[in-house]
């Protein structure tokens, strides 16, 4: 096999699975944008949460890295294109697959309601368990939450479901930034770096499990923090219901001139928010109402302007069958969303706690990016095999016995042994 026939038999493998058809499209490109979304999940938990860099480690640390300024490039590239906008992909996804179910729902005449809750009780309990018994920083107990809203009020006109969007993803989460600044209130107390590093690297899992419950506790007492977070999240819920609704996924060619324009708007509102947001006019010590201000403003424009550019750029570029061959290579992992976002935490804790290897404040983004992109590589090509083999993936096997109330087949037919 030479060279250039190994790239080519790894995405024959990654994309075989799920050829191209004219009634799976919609889906494919879905799955594709969660198979990105995984990315960008991973790219921001291993290069700075979950690796401790920079917020969990002290400046001495920081300083004996080998390579400190490569360190801070690859770590604003981060903030800049994929910190927290994995969360927004996610959520609008969520959205959009919850308008699908609803459909799917009416067309066999089934209760959709009862179902729905279901899936949001089990989707909590193994955000649940993901926060506190493996590694902290989960969203989905959030989804739960959103989710309730969704239920209630998907029946609105698209009209007003936009206006929801908008107002949800960007406005109050603006307003929230910039009134905690303006209003006195008390901010509750931070864990030292010290105590987070002992009880990670300790090698003890009740330590581990302690830790995780005192980080995510920070995040519910602090009322800023959670409305902020839960209103953008509900926001991007509505953003994907209502793509869902105006059918956008299956009317791509109607409506190719307003993507395209979207597409192309995205690039100016998305360089001019990231330099609002890296460089304000005014610094906090002159002015930290304007700087909030602008600071808050800047990052706006950064996440729309990108989530746009990403949006539009993935459903235009599926349109060309050569480009289609590589982003169908994302298939499989989007098919497996939430098996591999649990193994992503697994990972980690193996990677970085005491647990495991114990790299928590030893590694910069430079050392850790390799890292990253062999795991990628790696969960692709499981998703791809797997698949090949089994209709769905581990993790959403079990949510769908624990939904129904019935055991469900894993195995394809064709290797059902007879």
């Amino acid at each position: 096999m030479g060279n250039y026939d190994l790239p080519y038999f790894l995405i024959k493998i990654m994309t075989s699975p799920t050829l191209p058809t004219t009634a799976s499209r919609r889906i494919e490109i879905v799955d594709v944008l969660r198979g990105f979304a995984l990315l960008t999940v991973l790219l921001t938990h291993f290069i700075t949460a979950f690796s401790g860099y920079p917020s969990f480690m002290t400046d001495s640390q920081i300083a004996a890295l080998p390579f400190p300024e490569l360190d801070q490039i690859i770590f604003k590239v981060n903030l800049l294109l994929f910190k927290l906008k994995s969360r927004v992909l996610f959520s609008f996804l969520f959205g959009l697959g919850f308008y699908f179910q609803i459909r799917k729902a009416e067309r066999l005449g089934i209760s959709f309601h009862s179902t729905f809750i279901k899936r949001l009780l089990v989707m909590l309990t193994i955000g649940l368990i993901h926060a506190y018994l493996i590694q902290w920083g989960d969203i989905l107990r959030w989804y739960f939450v959103a989710g309730l809203f969704l239920m209630v009020l998907y029946r609105l006109n698209n009209t007003i479901i936009f206006v929801l969007a908008v107002t949800l993803a960007f406005v109050v989460p603006a307003s929230e930034s910039i009134l905690e600044m303006t209003i006195p209130h008390e901010s509750p107390s931070g864990i030292s770096i010290q105590r987070i590093q002992q009880a990670f690297l300790s090698g003890s899992y009740w330590e581990t499990v302690k830790m995780n419950t005192l980080i995510e506790n920070q995040h519910y007492v602090d009322p800023w923090y959670f409305v902020g977070y839960v209103s953008n999240i509900l926001g991007f819920f509505f953003l994907g219901l209502w793509a869902g609704k105006v059918d956008l996924f299956n009317r791509t060619e109607e409506y190719l001139p307003y993507i395209r324009r979207a597409f192309i708007i995205s690039i100016p509102v998305f360089l001019f928010g990231s330099f609002i947001f890296v460089h304000p006019i005014f610094s906090h010590e002159e002015s930290p109402v304007a700087y909030q201000i602008l600071h808050s403003f800047g990052y706006r424009m950064n996440t729309i302007g990108l989530f746009a550019f990403y949006l539009g750029g993935f459903i235009l570029l599926f349109r060309y069958s050569r480009v289609r061959l590589y982003l169908e290579a994302l298939v499989p992992v989007g098919k497996m969303t939430l098996t591999n976002y649990i193994m992503q935490s697994i990972v980690a804790v193996l990677l970085f706690n005491g647990l495991g290897l114990g790299l928590l404040g030893r590694v910069g983004p430079s050392q850790t990016l390799p890292i990253i992109i062999l795991f990628f590589a790696f969960q692709m090509i499981f998703s791809a095999i797997w698949l090949r083999f089994f209709q769905t993936g581990p993790l959403e096997w079990v949510w769908r016995i624990a939904v129904s109330g019935k055991w469900q087949p894993l195995l394809k037919k064709d290797h059902v042994t007879h």
